[in-house]
């Protein structure tokens, strides 16, 4: 047992000694190195080294050794720096250094020698200490602080920056070591080297291969170097001074923002360092900085930001120019006071070929607050409504009885503006006028309702300009309702009933203080609305400040006011002639949504810019977009109501006491406070917030008054029913579901409130309203029975294929119910003697308007009489019941290459012209076979089209030699009369189509034509 012991003993402890043995050859490197010398001083946000996490054994310094004397507190890359106070043999005495003491606390551990080299068992330490290490010797004394410069070098095909660590030589001939810094982390040192001319600033230049060799492979870091010198390359080197810090790559303005809805504010975006893309592309080399919004809800249930053009570019030549990025603050549909944080991350793009270093480039990352305040514009309006009483955006209520075209609203920054056009109601003694059109134009896009000339015409309800992109305009309809959406976030409502329209404006918060016209200034205060177009103001003293008084002094005031707002010819926007000079919409008012791709985080391939600052995000149900089906103006033949050159006239309207038929002003309180009470929309309405009767009933009165009808009341109804709409719309509280039915205000409202309560003819259900048999229309108020009248049936409508589709055809008239009107298309065969009627299609059409129609026309014929010259025709008849067709459009559809055709008349008229001949519609080139006949070919010789006989020129050819006479009859028949041509062409038929037996019928022609 003893001696067995013993064994094992000596085993040990041979094993022991092997190891120690061996401990020169099996060690680790000291961890951070670099970072341990003396004067290493860590940088602010930088990670401190600590040893206390180290694993113990046995370390190799290189070239190194510890410290043989106290570094200064917070150098060697921490806060304890542990130095060695003292060594006598294998063992060595370490202190740990603290602000006020530099042996704080001691401990010992053990060295080796290897050779000439020494190696450290280094044990765990105390938290945030680490232990120091240095070269030998004494250092030559340099405190020289280097510079940093910047140089471009362009190849070929790429370009790439290199950094120099200017210094000047030391007097000695000593070794210099380069140090980088980047972000405040030593990075690379570079080799000792001699001055050698000064070629060592050349050699340890900092390059785009060295920064990649050390894992940092693009720009937007902090740079600093700094210069050691030393005697020999393993000796101790100097105190190294650090240049002072540039910063490479692009610095912005901002790195947090504060927007309300509406406003912008500019990011700059300022490069520190050139770039470029190589000697070949130099001239048109770019950097695309793209901007990001980052946390933006797609559902538009909260704000969110535009940007312009989603970034922007800088160009190589003017690089160290600033270039500017703005972020717009959406503008939010609904009211309310709010504060939403989000970001705005500004990039470059993934890939730059030859520019790798600025690839994907993260230039920041912007907080923006974005603050909703609606106080402002909460429940706020500016209405027209029929004969027509107005109200503007602060409340102040007037009458506007005068007659032309007048500035309504407009803005004093953008260009937008919204006309109405008025003219005689044909009512009462006191000239009343009414609306009978309203123009809104945003830039160079114009939507016009029009119906100024005269009971005989129909409603234009179609963009009539339209030369600009993005949506300047946005168009919703449903039914005889519109919604016209502005930049701004403003929305313009129009209905239109029978002859006549109500307007009503709502604004943005981008209208208040900018706004001006018949509709006031928006500034919250009513007695400031009546501003001239110089800028005066036409003040009464008399003024209340109770807003939805009527104003008194109609003379002295509306007279002045309404007459600076009239609207000359060259201003007029029903006056094709005044497009010409309108601007476009500006491209610097263009608003980007950035939103970043969910899954990948980049920008869409295709980024949507429009005009609109806002996003239409809720609509009431049932409204579908309208598109511009043609942007140009024929000429139409309308009287210019409003076109007076005199003064705008005064009514009587506010002088008079007088009423007529039979009414009074008792009688007519009665009768509309009846009416108000009856109406289902104003019952469902009554206790919304925001919505007053009282001024509705008051107009309601004022028009009897004014007409001795009660033809009107319907307009008053429907101030309040769209103020109601509107209020359900944006507020957020009307739109909480509760009670035990789970329904909200909302809800409520838009069931009960239908378009002119169904007037009369029908019942409002779900919103929607059931007509009664034989009524139809949004409102019930069309008799589908009487056939819609269609405008100018006198004249024929052309369209060339050559140029067009003509597929479709557009037919003005009135009035056109959705999915109710049908189109009656009768296909006719023109020749140039005879109309043959070939055949009937009936099909639903297309409505785009109460006046608007679209019916489709199918253009291919395979019947008929086959050697006939002709062209198509139709007449197209459109009816809202079964069979019930009235007026009638013509319609001649032609090849304009070799056929001339006339419209405008009642009768259909068409030549033929040019070197053509005609084949049932088609048109032949001299010379050409006709289709289906290889035999005959158009010969055009002075005015004479005929088909002649093909010369005897091939094989194939000269098989119609024996059918010449035939064929020669053919032409000499076809100037003798419509019947023998018909008969003579059925022989030629039979002969041509009849191959059998060739030789013997050929034989046999041949002798009777010899």
């Amino acid at each position: 047992m003893t001696t067995r012991g013993v064994i094992v003993l000596v085993y040990l402890c041979g094993i022991v000694q092997c190891w120690a043995q061996d401990a020169c050859l099996n060690h680790r490197e000291v961890p951070s190195l670099e970072k341990r010398d003396r004067d290493y001083i860590v940088a602010t946000g930088e990670r401190a080294l600590n040893d206390r996490l180290l694993t113990e054994g046995w370390y190799d310094a290189g070239d190194k050794v510890l410290l043989d004397s106290a570094p200064g507190f917070q150098h060697c890359g921490t806060r304890y720096p542990i130095w060695r106070q003292q060594k006598n043999g294998n063992k060595s005495t370490m202190c740990v250094q603290t602000y006020n003491n530099n042996c704080y606390l001691n401990f010992t551990i053990e060295t080796k020698m290897c050779g000439a080299k020494e190696i450290f068992y280094l044990k765990k330490t105390i938290s945030s200490s680490a232990y120091c290490f240095g070269k030998p010797g004494i250092p030559p004394t340099f405190n020289e602080t280097p510079n940093v410069t910047i140089t471009l070098r362009n190849y070929t095909d790429w370009s790439e920056l290199e950094f120099r660590c200017v210094f000047s030589k030391h007097a000695d001939d000593v070794f210099y070591t380069t140090n980088w810094v980047v972000n405040g982390e030593l990075v690379l040192s570079e080799e000792p080297l001699k001055w050698d001319d000064g070629d060592v600033i050349e050699k340890h230049a900092l390059t785009e291969a060295k920064l990649t060799s050390v894992n940092i492979h693009r720009f937007g870091f902090e740079l600093r170097c700094s210069v050691r010198a030393s005697v020999r390359k393993d000796t101790a080197a100097s105190v190294p001074v650090l240049s002072d810090s540039k910063f490479i790559g692009i610095k912005i303005s901002n790195r947090s923002l504060e927007l309300s809805e509406g406003e912008s504010a500019d990011i700059s975006l300022q490069l520190t360092v050139p770039f470029g893309c190589g000697t070949v592309a130099r001239a048109s080399c770019e950097l695309d900085i793209e901007s990001v919004m980052l946390d933006i809800d797609a559902d538009c249930k909260h704000p969110i930001l535009k940007s312009s053009h989603c970034g922007t570019v800088i160009s190589a030549t003017e690089w160290d120019k600033p270039a500017t990025i703005t972020v717009f603050g959406q503008v939010s549909q609904s009211l309310g006071s709010t504060s939403t944080a989000l970001k705005l991350k500004l990039v470059t793009p993934d890939v730059l070929l030859g520019n790798e270093f600025w690839a994907n480039y993260t230039v920041g990352v912007i907080a923006v607050q974005l603050i909703k305040n609606t106080q402002p514009i909460a429940r706020k309006s500016c209405y027209a409504t029929n004969d027509p009483h107005m109200k503007t955006f602060d409340g102040r209520r007037y009458e506007h009885q005068y007659d032309g075209v007048f500035t309504m609203y407009k803005h004093d920054t953008f260009p937008i503006e919204v006309q109405v056009k008025t003219a005689d109601c044909g009512y009462g003694p006191y000239n009343a006028w009414c609306n009978c059109g309203v123009a809104v134009r945003a830039g160079r896009t114009v939507f016009e309702f029009n119906r100024c000339t005269g009971q005989s015409s129909i409603w234009t309800i179609e963009y009539t300009l339209c030369e600009d992109t993005g949506d300047v305009l946005q168009v919703k309809k449903r039914g005889s309702s519109y919604e016209v959406y502005l930049p701004t976030g403003g929305r313009v409502k129009v209905n239109v009933y029978s002859i006549y329209l109500n307007v009503y404006i709502y604004p943005s918060v981008q209208d208040e203080n900018h706004s001006l016209g018949l509709c006031g200034t928006l500034t919250g205060n009513c007695r400031d609305d009546f501003v001239l177009r110089n800028g005066s103001y036409s003040t009464d003293d008399t003024a209340t400040d109770d807003c939805n008084s009527p104003y008194s002094n109609w003379q002295n005031i509306l007279t002045k006011f309404s007459n600076s707002w009239k609207v000359d010819k060259a201003r007029d926007l029903f006056e094709p002639d005044a497009h010409g000079s309108l601007p476009a919409w500006p491209q610097t008012n263009f608003y980007c949504s950035c939103t970043a791709d969910p899954i990948s985080g980049t920008l869409p391939k295709e980024v949507n810019c429009t005009a609109a600052i806002h996003k239409v995000c809720n609509t009431l149900p049932g409204f579908t977009d309208v598109v511009p089906t043609k942007c140009t103006i024929t000429e139409r033949r309308r009287r210019s109501a409003g076109a007076r050159s005199e003064s705008p006239r005064r009514s009587r309207r506010q002088a008079a006491n007088e009423w007529t038929n039979g009414w009074t002003e008792a009688k007519a309180r009665t009768f509309c406070e009846n009416l108000f009470k009856e109406s289902q929309s104003v019952q469902a309405c009554k206790n919304v917030t925001g919505v007053g009767i009282s001024g509705s009933i008051d107009n309601c009165i004022l028009d009897i008054q004014l007409t001795g009808t009660s033809d009107f009341y319907r307009f008053s109804i429907d101030t309040v029913r769209d103020k109601c709409l509107q209020e359900v719309l944006v507020d957020p509280e009307l739109q909480v579901k509760n009670g035990t039915m789970n329904v909200s205000v909302y809800d409520n409202v838009v069931a009960e409130a239908c378009l002119n309560d169904c007037s009369g003819k029908g019942t409002c259900t779900n919103g929607d309203c059931v007509c009664q048999t034989n009524y139809g229309g949004s409102d019930c108020s069309v008799d589908l029975t009487t056939p819609p009248k269609l405008s100018e049936t006198e004249r024929v409508v052309t369209c060339d294929i050559s140029r067009d589709a003509c597929d479709v055809i557009s037919v003005r008239g009135e009035t056109f119910v959705d999915g109710v009107s049908t189109c009656l298309v009768e296909k006719i065969r023109l020749t140039d003697s005879l109309q043959e009627h070939t055949v009937s299609a009936v099909h639903k059409a297309t409505v785009v308007s109460i006046s608007h129609a679209q019916c489709q026309i199918v253009t291919s014929d395979s019947t008929g009489s086959e050697n006939i010259d002709y062209v198509r025709a139709y007449h197209i008849s459109i009816a809202n019941s079964a069979s019930n067709y009235g007026d009638r459009v013509g319609l001649i559809v032609f090849n304009g290459t070799c056929i001339h055709a006339e419209g405008g008349e009642a009768k259909f008229k068409w030549t033929v012209k040019g070197p053509y001949c005609l084949d049932k519609g088609f048109c032949v080139p001299h010379g050409a076979k006709r289709s289906g006949n290889n035999c005959l070919v158009c010969d055009v010789s002075g005015n004479q089209r005929t088909w002649k006989t093909a010369s005897a020129m091939s094989f194939s050819e000269s098989r119609c030699q024996g059918e010449t006479g035939q064929l020669l009859l053919i032409s000499v028949a076809a100037s003798v009369g419509g019947v023998v041509l018909l008969i003579i062409i059925i022989v030629a038929v039979v002969c041509v189509c009849t191959r059998s037996k060739r030789a013997e019928k050929t034989n046999a022609m041949r002798k009777v034509f010899t």
